[in-house]
Order: C-alpha cells, then sequence, then structure tokens
C-alpha cells in the first residue's frame, strides 16, 4: 500500500496529465475553431479506443454538411464515416453501425435546438465492436453535446439581441422621419442619423423616377449637406452605384461582404476609384410595388463595413422604404396622381381578374357611345302654379264696418250669392235724415207759394232736389252694403270671418272668385332655358296634390315678367290646359316640363355644363 501510494504521489500518470492540458486548451480557446478542436480532443481522450472524431455543421450556402474539427488529424479522410452521418441526419437519432470486418464502430450524434432542423453532426470511430463500449460512448456523446447545444443557444440569445438592438435604431429614425411632411427633408434627417449609427463618413439616399419609362435612381439627399450639385461627377457616380443596387433589387457591398459576395459591384468599385472613399455599401428600399429607391453609406477611412452594418442598413431600408416613397407621391404634380389612377385603371379592365369591373366598364362605354349617338325627346323645366282663367274680385264699394261675413276662401259660390254684408246703420239714420230734410223743405216750399213768393219757392225746390239726389246716394250705397259673388265658382282669396266689426277702406279687394271649369297655368322658366321656347309648345303638368295624373298643356304666352326665384332669375310664361281633369284647384303648384324638340343625350346631360364653359370663357377672355 505504501509503495503504491508513494509511486501514485511521485509518477503521476501521464493520461491526467494530457487530460489537464487539453481542459487548458479547452479554457482558453479563441474563435469557433479553436472552441470545436479543443472539445472534440477532449472527448476524444475520455473515450477509450476512439480513433478519429469529427463535428460536421451545415452550411446554407453549399447545402451541405462541411466538416469544422476533425481530431486528431485534420487531414483524415472522413468518407467512411459519411454512412453513419447521413443516417442520423434522416433519422435526426443517434447512429451506430459496427463494421466486423473492420473491427471498427462508426457512430453519430445529431446536435439542434429544439423545434429547430440538426445544426450539427458529431460522428466518432472506435475500435473494435462491442455494443456495451459504444453504448458508453454515445453516453459520453450526450452529455458532452451540451456544449454545442449551449454554443447554438448562446448564438441565438446574440443574433436576437442584436436583432433588438437594430430594430430599436430603425425605430428611431422612422420616428425622426415623420417629423418632416417634405421627402427631402425626411431623407437627410434619415442620413443624418444612419451616418452616426453606422459611424459612416457619408450617408447618401436616392429614389426612383420615372419608374414606367426609363426608371433611374436620383440622388434626393446627402447627409449633412443642405445643397449639393445634381450634376456633378460624385453625384453620377453615386447614382451610378444605387443603379447597380437597384437594378439587382440586392445589397451591394465593395469591398464585397459575406451576405454581398455573389452581387455584381462593377459600379461601386468605380467609385471607389474615382474618389476618396475606401468602402461603400449600398442597400434597396423596398416599397409595396418594389424597389423605390436606394441607400448608400461610404467610409473614407480603412474601416470595413462589417455584417452587422449591412444588416442594421437593411433594417432601416426596410422600415423608411414605404415612408419615404409615400411622402414622395405625396408631393407629386396632379399629373403623377392622374397617372398612376390611369395605370390603375387600365390594369383593373385588362388584367386577368375582376370580371365585374370589366363588364361595368362595358356598360359604362355602351352608355357613353348611346349618349353621344341616340336622341332623346328634350324637356325643360319649370315650376307652375294654376290659376283660374278669369279671377272676379270683390271690393270694398265705401268705407264701412264688417257686419257678416257668411263665406271664405276655399267655399264654392254661385253668381248672386252673399259674401259679406257691411254695417249699414249709419247709412240708415242718413237715409231718414235726408227724407225729414225733403218732408221739411216741401212744407217750406207750399208756404211760400201760398204767399206768392216765387224766389223763395224757386230757392226751396232747388234745395228740395239736392236733399233728393242725397237721399239717392244713400239708398244705392244701402243697397251696395250686400257683397255678393259676381260669377260661378270658388273664392280663392278673402276671409272676412275673423275680422267681423272691423273696418275696410273704399276700394279694399275682400273676395277673389274664380271659376272651377276653366283654368290658366303660371309657368316659371330659368332664363337659361327661355331661348328653348316659343309659344304653342306642348308640355305636361304634373302637380303636387295630384303626383299620379300628368296634364297636358300649351303654352299660350311668354311674358316680359321676371322673377328672382331660389337664388336664379325665372320669366313667367302662361298656359292652358287641354283637358282640365276634375277636383283641380286654383293655387295648386306643381312641376310643368315642355317639349322643346329632339337633342342628343349627351348635350341634354351636359348642356349646363357647357353652357357655364362658354360663359365663363366669354368672361375671361380678354
Amino acid at each position: 500500500m505504501t509503495a503504491l501510494h508513494d509511486r501514485s504521489a511521485t509518477e503521476p500518470p501521464e493520461p491526467i496529465a494530457q487530460d489537464q492540458g487539453l481542459w487548458t486548451a479547452f479554457a482558453n480557446a479563441r474563435g469557433e475553431a479553436g472552441f470545436l478542436t479543443s472539445w472534440l480532443a477532449l472527448l476524444v481522450n475520455r473515450l477509450p479506443g476512439a480513433r478519429l472524431a469529427a463535428v460536421l455543421e451545415a452550411d446554407h450556402a453549399a447545402g451541405a454538411f462541411m466538416p469544422r474539427a476533425i481530431v486528431p488529424d485534420p487531414r483524415a479522410d472522413l468518407s467512411a464515416l459519411r454512412g453513419v452521418a447521413e443516417q442520423s441526419l434522416a433519422s435526426g437519432r443517434p447512429a451506430n453501425a459496427p463494421d466486423a470486418e473492420a473491427d471498427t464502430t462508426r457512430l453519430a450524434y445529431p446536435v439542434r435546438r429544439e423545434g429547430t432542423p440538426v445544426a450539427s453532426v458529431i460522428v466518432l470511430e472506435l475500435a473494435g465492436t462491442s455494443p456495451v463500449a459504444a453504448q458508453a460512448a454515445l453516453r459520453e456523446l450526450h452529455w458532452s453535446a451540451g456544449w454545442l447545444a449551449a454554443r447554438l443557444w448562446e448564438a441565438k440569445a446574440a443574433d436576437a439581441d442584436a436583432r433588438l438592438a437594430r430594430a430599436a435604431v430603425a425605430l428611431d429614425i422612422l420616428a425622426v422621419t415623420a417629423e418632416h411632411r417634405r421627402p427631402e427633408a425626411a431623407a437627410m434627417a434619415v442620413a443624418n442619423e444612419l451616418q452616426s449609427a453606422l459611424g459612416a463618413d457619408q450617408v447618401a439616399i436616392g429614389m426612383l423616377k420615372g419608374a414606367r419609362t426609363a426608371p433611374r435612381i436620383r440622388l434626393l439627399a446627402l447627409s449633412h449637406s443642405a445643397w449639393f450639385r445634381r450634376r456633378s461627377a460624385l453625384a453620377e457616380s453615386l447614382e451610378a452605384a444605387m443603379e447597380e443596387a437597384f437594378d439587382q433589387a440586392a445589397t451591394v457591398a465593395a469591398p464585397p461582404l459575406p451576405g454581398t459576395s455573389p452581387a455584381i459591384a462593377v459600379a461601386h468599385e468605380d467609385h471607389l476609384r474615382g474618389t476618396a472613399t475606401r468602402h461603400v455599401l449600398s442597400v434597396p428600399l423596398p416599397d409595396e410595388t418594389g424597389i423605390a429607391g436606394v441607400l448608400t453609406a461610404l467610409r473614407r477611412r480603412d474601416a470595413a463595413f462589417a455584417e452587422e452594418d449591412r444588416l442594421l442598413a437593411e433594417a432601416v431600408a426596410a422600415l423608411i422604404g414605404p415612408v419615404l416613397e409615400l411622402k414622395r407621391r405625396s408631393r407629386r404634380w396632379i399629373g403623377g396622381r392622374l397617372v398612376d389612377g390611369t395605370v390603375f385603371v387600365l390594369g383593373v379592365l385588362l388584367g386577368p381578374r375582376r370580371l365585374s369591373w370589366k363588364l361595368l366598364a362595358l356598360v359604362v362605354i355602351a352608355l357613353a357611345f348611346a349618349a353621344a349617338t341616340v336622341t332623346a325627346p328634350f324637356r325643360v323645366q319649370a315650376d307652375a302654379v294654376l290659376r283660374g282663367a278669369v279671377q272676379r274680385a270683390a271690393v270694398a264699394p265705401f268705407a264701412g264696418y264688417v257686419d257678416a261675413a257668411p263665406l271664405r276662401a276655399g267655399d264654392s259660390v254661385m253668381a248672386g250669392d252673399l259674401l259679406a254684408r257691411l254695417d249699414d246703420t249709419d247709412l240708415r239714420l242718413e237715409e231718414l235724415r235726408w227724407r225729414s230734410e225733403i218732408d221739411r223743405l216741401s212744407a217750406q216750399s207750399r208756404e211760400a207759394l201760398a204767399r206768392g213768393d216765387r224766389a223763395q219757392v224757386a230757392l226751396l225746390e232747388a234745395q228740395i232736389a239736392q236733399a233728393r239726389a242725397q237721399l239717392s246716394l244713400t239708398e244705392a250705397r244701402l243697397a251696395r252694403t250686400r257683397l255678393t259673388a259676381p260669377i260661378d265658382g270658388m273664392i280663392v282669396a278673402g276671409d272676412l270671418s275673423q275680422r267681423l266689426g272691423a273696418p275696410v277702406q273704399a276700394g279694399e279687394v275682400l273676395f277673389e272668385v274664380a271659376p272651377l271649369a276653366e283654368f290658366r297655368v303660371d309657368l316659371w322658366l330659368d332664363e337659361r332655358d327661355l331661348r328653348h321656347v316659343a309659344p304653342g309648345l306642348p308640355g305636361r303638368l304634373v302637380l303636387a296634390g295630384q303626383p299620379d295624373a300628368g296634364l297636358a298643356l300649351r303654352v299660350t304666352r311668354i311674358t316680359p315678367l321676371a322673377e328672382a326665384r331660389e337664388g336664379r332669375n325665372a320669366f313667367r310664361l302662361e298656359a292652358e290646359l287641354d283637358a282640365p281633369a276634375p277636383g283641380l284647384r286654383p293655387g295648386m303648384e306643381g312641376v310643368a316640363r315642355i317639349d322643346a324638340g329632339e337633342a342628343l343625350l349627351s348635350w341634354i346631360w351636359t348642356r349646363r355644363l357647357i353652357d357655364w364653359l362658354r360663359h365663363t370663357a366669354w368672361t375671361w377672355q380678354p
């Protein structure tokens, strides 16, 4: 026991010292290759009989799994391990392939994150074909693979952090664009902010012009440059580089980055040769319709752009591209919007879908063709009022007071019917006074005649004649206190039922009576349509009280009487009904349409606009 203890204390085994060296190398490993190589060496050292081990990782660009670390000989041939590796990749589980002829066991263990495809495969070749040794090796692989899985999770977390950081910067720059209405100012603000975020010496933004005819990128803004010459060599060189990225619809860098290596960078290299710039990066600005512009970052110092710079520039471009394009479109002349609308409509009508829009377009075209070729009756419209053909008035014969009024407006009357009666008390008293005066004068005349005073008799006879004339006048006025209907018809105006005892003046119109068998129509025609109407033209009248019955009429007269109605100057026309319908009453209102001949439908629908345009053109012409 003592000898054994002394030996172990003075002569440590060689594998322990080797194991410590491997752990030291693993702990101090730098870079991806050093980490995988040192980790794989530790694994081989812990597996008795391990001859060869390798770590295969997915290369998405090549579309295959490529070796990233091989132990113990980095130049060893791995073709013998291909079968077991493909078996593990196909099943997604560990694979075991013993080879009795070569006295070898080949193992494969897949490494991946949960819910993702296999990211790497560990392949191993062991001496012998013992199932126990193979199972022990798989258990060791299972425990050791945690380092690779942790590396995958660490990479995912780093990617997520970087993505969040890029998103925060992109959102901050997007907020800057919202502070400006003009696209030039917004692009300038974006370029200034992005120059700081990328650590660039200058950032340029160009937008697409003439997308439908000859698409070109035109420089819109340079960072920290309020003005620049659009025809300068620098501007043209930048636009050429931007168009190169636009044509490829991909990010272009010179010198190339790993993510931009397939892109052509001829114009970018020409820009580097012609200016003091050492590094250039161009990123397309996407929009809903494609590429709307290009963002270019420039560095004059010898500090190349990194992949993180490219990702940040692409994140910013994805957010600000639609915003800048929207601002640019909103600032275009109306012609540009008309072109956009026209192209959109043509795309809808000529495209393979939207059958309903195509049918609607055909209907509209057919209506337009019919309007330009088909004639239709041309009718002008006028407001109408129905009046009696003859209208008689009952006026106050003298000043007096209303005593009775049995009838009022709306009542039908016959000729001679009592309309109203004036108070005759004063007239009766006056009649008695004149009769008494005649009797007194007659008595005096007889006395003078008895005396033989002929002069006195002649004077008294003259006074008697005067009194009798006054009596006749009073009796006539008494007879006229009864106001009667002058004709058969209807009272269309006048209501004294609420004026009993009220005074009236001589000549005041108290009632108006119109016949019910004959009517006249007063039409109020807009002065713009007066030139289309002449006496004798037919038409139809629709009254508001009888909308279901149209009455035929004919224009009889155009009067020079004008009136302002609803803000328009209208002239009065007179017309007569061909056949009055029952139930008509004077004062009814409606709308009449007068037939003015035939005209094209297009002219009928647009005549108001045509007249307005002619009038306006004449007013403005010198």
